[in-house]
């Protein structure tokens, strides 16, 4: 459970794609959908088609990273989700 000091966290993710554009879409679409707000997004395309996307989160002390992790790995574009960085932000830093 989280402190009270805190209030949200920024969560990024490394997503590895064999369909670009299609996992991109998915991907946004889900952040939307799960009410959440889209803090970075970096997408590195092969010349296959797939791509390695870096997609950042601002999420707050309710959700659990890991359980995000696992409904985004969940389209059949994505080969892999993982989570690479997550950062607790301070209520009072948050507030400023």
């Amino acid at each position: 459970m989280p402190s009270a000091g805190y209030r949200a966290s920024t969560v990024v993710f490394r997503a590895v794609a064999t369909d670009s554009l299609a996992a991109a879409s998915q991907l946004l679409a889900d952040v939307q959908r799960f009410g959440l707000r889209i803090a970075e997004f970096r997408m590195t395309v092969d010349v296959e088609g797939g791509a390695t996307i870096d997609f950042g989160i601002e999420a707050g002390p309710d959700r659990d990273p890991a359980v995000l992790r696992s409904r985004f790995a969940r389209h059949p574009a994505l080969r892999s989700v993982e989570i690479i960085r997550q950062a607790m932000v301070a209520a009072e830093d948050a507030a400023a």
